[in-house]
């Protein structure tokens, strides 16, 4: 799962020099562990990549938003393509976490999750 997170984002043009580069595998991971439970980004993930990496949960969402951000400006048909519908602004932090586990899941691993879950 990590390296096909790392496959979407070099396909978006972000590059190491991008912290969320880094969080961003590990959230897409830790979402896809817990993908049939309610999850809720901000208070089940952002924490435990922030004790991993010694950051608050808020430095951890600002950096995985920076990256969205960036791969939005960098290839906005291909991230259009992962959230699975026309989106016309870029997505945050947290629906971009969801659709990417779902994306990959049904892109890489042949064997689809079931639908988004409308995570918050």
């Amino acid at each position: 799962m990590e390296n096909a997170t790392l496959q979407v984002l070099s396909k978006c043009n972000i590059t190491p020099k991008y912290k969320g580069y880094t969080y961003l595998p590990v959230a897409v991971r830790l979402a896809n562990q817990y993908m049939r439970e309610p999850l809720c980004i901000m208070a089940d993930i952002y924490p435990v990549i922030g004790q991993i990496y010694d950051e608050s949960p808020r430095k951890v969402e600002r950096a995985i938003r920076k990256v969205v951000e960036v791969g939005w400006q960098n290839n906005r048909e291909y991230m259009v393509e992962i959230m699975g519908f026309g989106a016309k602004k870029c997505p945050g932090s947290a629906q971009f976490i969801d659709a990417l586990v779902y994306y990959i899941s049904w892109k890489f691993n042949s064997n689809p999750q079931p639908a988004l879950r409308g995570i918050v």
